[in-house]
């Protein structure tokens, strides 16, 4: 079954949020939304109410379908009922996902017009490939700017196919990614390293890190089980992979700073590193980690805009390699008409 869409998970947090603060019990709430809520999540929020009905935990409900939701949204509220912080929660969860849909629509509204440029170079070569088939003489035969014998309708056809198969492709690859989210979570990891992309990823991970840490710390987690939680809220593999090994470590009672920085070099920069040593010292993590996370809150909507930018650069820069094999394309069959011709003379 699909996820949960991000915009119906923002609606659901909410409704709990201003729901339990004014008594209301999570099956009420979400029955509720069973009836007047998003309509996509309307079956699925029938059936955790359900579920809620009958005795269950609100863990135990979420269990079945914990793939259609986010690793951090399943993580927090299983922390959050455990410790009776539900509220607090949803409204840490309400503002997490609210931001993470801001910068969506930015990096969507920042490839509006390579998007263009894009299809508008498709659309040219089309027309002039029709064009040039009905300007054929009679009898004869037409020119063929691109060498591939695509020209009249039919060639326009063919290439405006070709043309979308492809987009389709690429949009369908960007779907599924964005959809699996053990598979981008393995895409992130790798990306760590790139300039640019790297930057994006890392800023993305240590902000549900930070958010995680300040959550479960509050609720009065074990520190070994707060980190483990938290690396694997990252939602990036290069993180969760070592959730189990810090959990172990820090239960023989090392420091969380010095259990981070065992980690391998790059995932936790020395002054995120220096944040956690100053809130272990003073004894206020939670605190610290929470003015971490809105600093990193922000950090994340600049490197999502850094992100777009240089999605549309990758799209600028394939619409101008498109036009420049275009040419050369154009030129070479053109070259080739002029030497038949002078053979002909």
């Amino acid at each position: 079954m699909s996820r949960v869409p991000l915009a119906d998970l923002i609606a659901w947090c909410r409704s709990l949020h201003h729901g339990l603060d004014v008594g209301f019990s999570p099956a009420k709430v979400f029955s509720r939304q069973a009836k007047a809520g998003p309509t996509r999540s309307r079956p699925l929020a029938g059936e955790i109410a359900a579920r809620l009905g009958k005795g269950s935990s609100l863990e135990d409900a979420l269990g079945p379908h914990r793939h259609r939701f986010p690793t951090l949204f399943v993580e927090l509220v299983a922390v959050g009922e455990q410790s009776g912080r539900l509220t607090e929660t949803f409204g840490e969860l309400e503002r997490h996902f609210g931001m993470l849909q801001t910068a969506r629509k930015q990096f969507l509204q920042a490839l509006v017009w390579p998007a263009v440029s894009y299809l508008g170079a498709i659309g040219v070569v089309a027309f002039m490939l029709l064009i040039l088939g009905m300007l054929a003489p009679a009898g004869g035969k037409a020119f063929d700017p691109l060498g591939l014998g695509l020209v009249g309708p039919v060639g326009a056809a063919v290439w405006l196919g070709c043309a979308a198969a492809v987009t389709a492709a690429l949009v369908g690859g960007f779907l599924f990614v964005r959809e699996n989210e053990a598979l981008r979570a393995k895409l992130e990891a790798k990306t760590l390293g790139v300039p640019g992309l790297g930057g994006c990823f890392r800023a993305f991970a240590l902000h549900r890190f930070a958010t995680a840490v300040e959550m479960t710390g509050e609720a009065g987690i074990s520190a070994d089980r707060s980190i483990a939680l938290a690396l694997r809220a990252t939602a990036n593999d290069a993180y969760a992979r070592h959730a189990d090994l810090c959990s172990t470590q820090l239960r023989n009672g090392e420091e969380i700073s010095d259990v981070l920085n065992e980690l391998p070099r790059g995932l936790f920069p020395e002054d995120f590193l220096d944040t956690v040593r100053v809130g272990e010292m003073t004894g206020k993590l939670p605190e610290v980690m929470e003015k971490q996370a809105g600093h990193l809150r922000e950090e994340a909507a600049r490197k999502m805009r850094t992100l777009a930018g240089i999605a549309s650069g990758v799209v600028y820069a394939g619409v101008g390699l498109m036009i420049v094999i275009l040419i050369l394309r154009i030129a070479l069959s053109i070259g080739g008409v002029y030497d038949d011709a002078l053979k002909g003379l």
